[in-house]
């Protein structure tokens, strides 16, 4: 793919607005996993080594105001410690308190500013925010993959205003990710969790037309059972999709794709997450919650994934943040990492949440073939679909 990159620029002593994506999990004021803002280190030390004057922006979280649990100044420090240089945080992101800030940088200074999703201008890809954003700087670099797929003012209509360059975690990504679509290597397992079923249907008739098992999980796969007239209590699933789940089994069953659901479940009782239950889906009781895949369906996944020469996973299998319900995600994380490690599996992994499952198992990112900080961005690529901050670049 040709993109131009950072190292075809001029940075000495230019100032450089740089995209990242550090909408990092929180718990309790303390960050959960850092691989989003690990990912963004080379590009910065790439820029402060060239002398540039650094200006980072970001969004962090869905905020519906300025709300201080979504402030960007939560990252400063984890920042600045891995950095080992003082970043200077700036609570606006246009402005005149921004612009005086950036006026006074020398080369290398880094600023980070206030998160993006403040201005409500940002999500609707305003032209006007966007040269704001550029009257801060010389050049745009995007170095957020992970957010790519959005049609936002930082992302694709500032390149109408400044000369545009990738930075190396975009580049990477792009480079793995091209070659995980080419589908070489058959039998391909693809696994796909998490909740958003309607984000994910056109990646999963995408998916039924190249790969050998299309493996559910979590909140996906409850609309299966449920579509399959499996009775799943109380357990969360979203409504309307039953035309959507007939297409895909259509599909599925045209391509010689096989679908698999969980055969057996641990559930909470009474949203009790501190204990799960096993149950046989035929078994499932009214007031149950299903919150993770059970022992028979670990072991099945791991057969298939053992059969298998290429992985693709987006999304967790089950609620793996509660220790009671972390056993299928983790179980089969550490069955992937096995393969890869043996040379046996190329693994390709996306999405937010599919990183914080990674560090939960106590596994790195290096422990599988790629791992794609992306997760609408990731399924948008498998999708086909174009990415308005990848075409941006391509201008």
């Amino acid at each position: 793919m040709n993109i131009p990159s950072i190292e075809n620029c001029d940075l000495h002593n230019k100032t450089v607005l740089l995209r990242v994506d550090f909408n990092v999990p929180i718990k309790d004021g303390e960050i959960r996993d850092i691989t989003r803002i690990l990912r963004a280190l080379p590009t910065i030390e790439y820029l402060v080594n060239a002398s540039a004057k650094i200006i980072i922006i970001s969004h962090f979280g869905r905020p519906k105001a300025r709300d201080n649990n979504l402030s960007l100044k939560n990252v400063i420090d984890t920042l600045s410690q891995l950095l080992n240089k003082k970043v200077k945080f700036i609570d606006d992101c246009v402005g005149e308190k921004v612009q005086k800030a950036v006026s006074a940088m020398d080369a290398r200074d880094i600023i980070l500013l206030e998160n993006l999703r403040f201005y409500k201008e940002e999500e609707q890809s305003d032209s006007n925010f966007a040269k704001q954003l550029a009257s801060l700087a010389d050049i745009y670099v995007n170095d957020a993959f992970s957010c790519s797929h959005r049609a936002h003012a930082s992302i694709s209509r500032i390149t109408e205003f400044l000369p545009s360059y990738a930075g190396f975690c975009l580049q990477d990504e792009l480079k793995y990710l091209e070659k995980a679509v080419s589908f070489k290597a058959k039998p391909i397992t693809a696994i796909v969790g998490g909740a958003k079923m309607s984000t994910k249907i056109k990646m999963l008739i995408k998916l039924t037309e190249k790969v050998d098992y299309l493996v559910l999980g979590g909140a996906i796969a409850n609309n299966f059972l449920l579509f399959s007239k499996v009775n799943i209590g109380k357990s969360f699933f979203q409504n309307g999709v039953d035309n959507l789940l007939h297409n895909i089994v259509e599909t599925a069953n045209k391509n010689n794709c096989k679908i698999v659901v969980p055969e057996d479940v641990l559930v909470a009782v009474n949203s009790d997450y501190s204990t799960s239950i096993s149950r046989r889906t035929e078994s499932i009781l009214d007031g149950d919650i299903i919150l993770d895949i059970g022992p028979q369906t670990l072991s099945t996944i791991s057969r298939i994934i053992a059969s298998s020469k290429t992985l693709l996973w987006n999304g967790p299998i089950g609620v793996f943040e509660h220790s009671a319900f972390a056993s299928g995600t983790i179980g089969v994380m550490k069955a992937v990492s096995d393969l890869t490690h043996k040379g046996k599996l190329t693994s390709i992994i996306g999405g937010g949440d599919s990183l914080s499952a990674i560090s939960a198992a106590g596994l790195t990112d290096k422990d599988f073939t790629c791992v794609s900080t992306g997760g609408g961005a990731f399924l948008s690529w498998l999708g086909g679909n174009e990415m308005p901050g990848v075409a941006a670049l391509q201008k």
